[in-house]
Order: C-alpha cells, then structure tokens, then sequence
C-alpha cells in the first residue's frame, strides 16, 4: 500500500501529464486486482471514495482532471509492475 501512495503522491508533484487513453472499465478492475489492490486502497491512494472507484469499474463515470491524471499514471506503473506494460 506504501509503494501506490507513493506513487500517487509522486504523480500529483509531476509536471509530466499521462497520456489521456482510458482502458475500459472492465481492464481496470482487472489490473488492480492483478496488482493486488481493493477498491478502498486504490480509492485511497488516489483521495477519492471507494464507491467512486467501483463507479469507473462499472463505467459508470470516468475520473476526470486531476484525478484522471493521477489515475492514468497509476494504471500505467500497475500494468507495468505486473509485467503487461504498454510497448
């Protein structure tokens, strides 16, 4: 839990802004499982609420400034952690 806040308080410092490419939902929750998180970690570590993470893994919504940039950044070092990073 440690490392993804880390990492998410590193992207919020960064000038760098992640490419805007949401997966689909259903590729979300599949990679924060794979990674190891629930909802409530990842919700945490990006300073949203739980149900609000599960509303983007629903499709509900997608996040969107700030949060969107955080959250792109984060899937990318979880993809990348599990080993399916983007060539």
């Amino acid at each position: 839990m440690d490392e993804v806040i880390a990492a998410a308080n590193a992207l919020r410092k960064s000038p760098k802004k992640p490419a805007d490419d949401l997966p689909p939902p259903e590729e979300r929750a599949r990679v924060r499982k794979a990674f190891g998180l629930t909802q409530g970690a990842m919700a945490e570590a990006l300073g949203v609420h739980r149900l609000t993470v599960s509303a983007w893994e629903r499709g509900a919504y997608d996040p969107t400034g700030a949060t969107r940039e955080q959250y792109l950044g984060l899937f990318r070092h979880m993809k990348e952690t599990i080993g399916e990073a983007d060539e």
